[in-house]
């Protein structure tokens, strides 16, 4: 059985999308950029090429350029953070998974500056790890 497209929206529902397959991969991010940017301890995000996004509204998506080279798309009604892009790596979206409905368990979770992550989140980060090599 394929997989089928996934929906995504802002809190507001001025920013949506349509996520074509394939979608396999989660990145948690556990860096103190991804924590400020998105006000929580870590950032979970599905990597895909741009062409699998399809974009059902987008009026309200704006672009910052958070740091040299690294744009962070957020809805500028409710201030959802979208998705994030790098110029050195054209045609990559790094979506911002929380925004994507019933998405399925992926094929693959990998963490990313876990040495940033929290001491208290240890317990979940070891969690994630067991369940990465479970699903492998």
């Amino acid at each position: 059985m394929s997989a089928a497209p996934l929906e995504a929206r802002c809190l507001c529902g001025a920013t949506r999308y349509r996520l074509r397959p394939p979608y396999d991969g989660v990145v948690i991010c556990h860096c103190r950029q991804c924590r400020h940017a998105n006000g929580s301890y870590f950032q979970p995000v599905v990597p895909v090429q741009e062409t699998q996004v399809e974009w059902l509204a987008k009026d309200a998506l704006s672009e910052h350029e958070s740091s040299p080279d690294k744009f962070r798309a957020f809805c500028s009604r409710c201030g959802a953070p979208v998705y994030s892009r790098r110029n050195y790596r054209p045609g990559q979206l790094r979506l911002r998974a929380g925004l994507i409905d019933e998405f399925p368990m992926p094929a693959s979770i990998e963490q990313q500056f876990e040495e940033n992550a929290l001491v208290w989140l240890k317990p979940l980060t070891e969690c994630l790890a067991n369940l990465n090599e479970e699903t492998a």
